[in-house]
């Protein structure tokens, strides 16, 4: 599975770009904010979730771990596929949509082309409650590590460890705290 990708952005499309990395050009279905932010000719790391589909995989690329992991908890809903799930990404910020979803915000999520009022509240009743509040750099690193598959309170442990805590950067933070959950589990 392709976690990120580095690479230059050689083309762009309404909804995806192409990234090359070591001489291979993937395309990366991305939300129209992030599309924006990019510049052909520019080199861009993007976290990436990968789809399989009878006909092939598709790629889709997020600026933050965030985004990333707030579009997994969205196309583990039955009924709510990738391109579902960057549309709704579309609305605004991870913040935003969160507290959409917190306050039943149905409105917002029926703006989304094939999101009816229905899929919008299967969204809410499925999601409120379970969503990190994006922004702080600790709710990204534990983002990271819930998306790597540790337990929530496992991942919220090893934050709260002097070793993670005095780290100033989210890669530091996350590889002091795999390095601590790796000491743990090895007990």
């Amino acid at each position: 599975m392709i976690i990120n990708l580095s690479g230059k952005i050689t083309h762009k499309a309404a909804d995806w770009v192409v990234v090359e990395a070591a001489g291979v050009g993937y395309r990366v279905f991305v939300t129209p904010a992030l599309n924006e932010t990019l510049k052909v000719g520019t080199v861009a790391k993007l976290w990436t979730h990968e789809h399989q589909r009878d006909d092939g995989r598709e790629l889709y690329g997020f600026g933050s771990m965030n985004e990333l992991d707030l579009f997994k908890k969205l196309v583990d809903i039955s009924g709510v596929g990738p391109r579902l799930a960057l549309n709704v990404l579309a609305l605004g910020s991870v913040k935003e949509i969160e507290r959409a979803i917190e306050k039943g915000d149905v409105d917002l999520l029926s703006r989304v082309p094939r999101i009816g009022r229905k899929t919008a509240q299967k969204i809410i009743l499925e999601l409120r409650g379970k969503l990190v509040d994006g922004g702080r750099d600790g709710d990204e690193v534990l983002a990271a590590l819930i998306g790597l598959g540790y337990d929530r309170e496992a991942a919220r442990e090893a934050l709260r460890q002097p070793s993670v805590k005095e780290t100033s950067t989210v890669e530091a933070q996350l590889k002091a705290a795999l390095k601590e959950l790796g000491r743990r589990q090895s007990r």
